[in-house]
C-alpha cells in the first residue's frame, strides 16, 4: 500500500521525550536494562497540555497496576510485568506532540528508532493521531488509538493500526437514540431544531458529517452548522451567529480552552439554549468545570466512563480510588480510556510470543477481552480484521449536575434522570 505521508516534513527541531519506568526501584530487570518500552504521545504543552497530563495520570496507574501485584481481575494485575516474557516490566516512553500532526509524527519515529519501543499508544487528537499512525504504518510498529474518535481513522486500510475506543459514528448515533427516547417521555416537549457548532479541523468536521446524517435519519431539523478555529483568540461571530439560531440544542464539538470560552460567551451574551451536547473531549477535560464551577450544570456529554457506574463494577470503583489517592480527582472518559488503552496493548505485548512487531501485531489481532477485563461500560475488546476498531465498544450520555457527572443514559447504567430542558444561567452563576 502506497501511503502519502503529508505531515512527515520538517525534522530540525529535537523534540523533548520523557521517560518513565513504572517499576519498583529496586527492581533487578529496571537495574540492569530489562524493560519492555511502550511509547506514549499525548500533548504535554500547546493548548491541550491539562488533558495530556490527565492522560499521562491514567497511564501511569495502568503500567504501576501491570507491574506490580494488585487484586484486580484484569489482565496483569495480579503478577508482576509480563508474565510470560520472565516477569518483564514495562517502562512508558512518553513524547509531547503539542497537539501538532507533523511534531506527532516525528515522535514516533524517535520512540522508535531511538528509544526501541516495542508499540505505541497516541494521541488524543485526531490530526496528531493521524500523522503519527500514519508514521507508525511505515515503519511497521503496532500503534494503538485509544482516545482520538474521528471515524476516518479506522478507514484508510492501514495494517498496524488499532483502536480501542468507539469512533464518533457510535458516538453521534447516541445522541439521536437518546433524543428520540428523551422525546417519547411524557411531559417533556424535546425541540428538533439543531444547531451544530464545531471545530474546523479532522475532530469536528467528521463529527459534523455524522451529525448531519443522523439528523436527517432520526428526523431533527439543523438550523445552521457553524465551524470555527479552535486556536482563534476570540469566538464573537460564531456566537452571534448561535444567538440568532435561539431556541435550539447545540450539538458542539470542542477541545478545553474553547469550549470554556463559548460557555462563558453563552452566558455573557444571554444565550440560553434548549441544551447543550458536548462531544466529549473539551467538556470532559479537568479543565472544564474547574474554570466554570457552577456554570458548568446541566451541560450534557457523550461519555465512556463515569464515577456513578463503578457501583457495579467493582475493578472499576476500586482503580478509581487509587486514581484519586494519586490525582485527587476521578477518573474521566479521557484518563479512563487512556488507562485501558494500555492495559490492552501490555496484554497483547503479554501474548506475543517473541516480541517481534510481526508478533505483537498479531498477537492485537487475537485480542478478546471480556467485560470483566475493564473498567468501562463495554461489552470488551475485540478488533475488527479490516478496520482495526474495538467491535465491542459503546458509549454512555452523562449530565453535569451539582457539578458532577452523572449518567443519564442508557437507563440501565442512568444514576439520575436527565433535567431537562437546561435552565438558564444567571448572572450571579446561580441556574434559574
Amino acid at each position: 500500500m502506497k501511503l502519502k505521508f503529508r505531515f512527515f516534513l520538517f525534522l530540525f527541531l529535537i523534540p523533548l521525550v520523557a521517560v518513565i519506568a513504572c517499576t519498583r526501584e529496586d527492581a533487578p530487570a529496571v537495574r540492569s536494562g530489562k524493560t519492555l518500552k511502550i511509547g506514549v504521545i499525548f500533548p504535554f504543552s500547546g493548548p491541550n497540555a491539562v488533558t495530556g497530563n490527565d492522560l499521562r495520570a491514567g497511564v501511569d496507574l495502568a503500567c504501576d497496576i501491570i507491574n506490580r501485584s494488585h487484586s484486580f481481575s484484569m489482565p496483569l494485575a495480579s503478577g508482576e510485568g509480563l508474565a510470560s516474557h520472565g516477569n518483564l516490566p514495562v517502562e512508558i516512553v512518553y513524547g509531547d506532540s503539542q497537539s501538532d500532526p507533523q511534531r506527532a509524527a516525528e515522535q514516533v519515529k524517535i520512540l522508535f528508532e531511538k528509544h526501541h519501543v516495542s508499540a505505541i499508544m497516541g494521541c488524543y487528537n485526531s490530526l496528531a493521531t493521524a500523522a503519527a499512525s500514519e508514521q507508525a504504518e511505515i515503519l511497521k510498529v503496532p500503534f494503538l488509538n485509544a482516545l482520538s474518535s474521528s471515524p476516518l481513522l479506522s478507514q484508510r486500510g492501514f495494517s498496524w493500526f488499532f483502536q480501542t475506543t468507539p469512533s464518533d459514528t457510535v458516538f453521534t448515533e447516541n445522541f439521536f437514540i437518546f433524543l428520540d427516547e428523551l422525546s417519547q417521555e411524557p411531559g417533556l416537549d424535546v425541540s428538533r431544531l439543531l444547531v451544530l457548532l464545531f471545530e474546523n479541523r479532522l475532530f469536528g468536521t467528521n463529527v459534523s458529517r455524522v451529525e448531519r446524517k443522523f439528523a436527517g435519519h432520526y428526523g431533527f431539523n439543523i438550523l445552521h452548522s457553524i465551524p470555527y478555529d479552535s486556536r482563534a483568540e476570540t469566538f464573537e461571530n460564531e456566537l452571534q451567529q448561535v444567538e440568532d439560531t435561539m431556541p435550539a440544542i447545540i450539538l458542539q464539538t470542542s477541545y478545553s480552552r474553547d469550549a470554556v470560552a463559548f460557555m462563558r460567551g453563552y452566558k455573557s451574551r444571554g444565550i440560553h439554549p434548549v441544551a447543550i451536547l458536548g462531544m466529549n473531549a473539551g467538556f470532559i477535560s479537568p479543565s472544564f468545570l474547574a474554570s466554570l464551577g457552577t456554570d458548568g450544570n446541566f451541560i450534557l456529554s457523550r461519555e465512556v466512563w463515569a464515577s456513578d457506574i463503578a457501583r457495579k463494577n467493582k475493578d472499576a470503583r476500586e482503580v478509581n480510588e487509587l486514581f484519586r489517592a494519586r490525582s485527587g480527582r476521578n477518573l474521566n472518559g479521557n484518563s479512563s480510556r487512556a488507562f485501558t488503552g494500555l492495559i490492552v496493548l501490555a496484554d497483547a505485548l503479554n501474548r506475543s510470543a517473541t516480541l517481534d512487531n510481526e508478533e505483537i501485531r498479531q498477537a492485537l489481532r487475537e485480542t478478546d477481552m471480556n467485560a470483566k477485563d475493564l473498567i468501562m461500560p463495554w461489552d470488551g475488546v475485540r478488533f475488527d480484521g479490516e478496520t482495526g476498531e474495538n467491535l465491542l465498544g459503546r458509549g454512555i450520555i452523562v449530565q453535569i449536575q451539582n457539578e458532577q457527572y452523572v449518567t443519564v443514559w442508557p437507563k440501565n447504567l442512568a444514576s439520575a434522570p436527565v433535567i431537562w430542558p437546561m435552565p438558564f444561567w444567571s448572572s450571579d452563576g446561580a441556574d434559574q
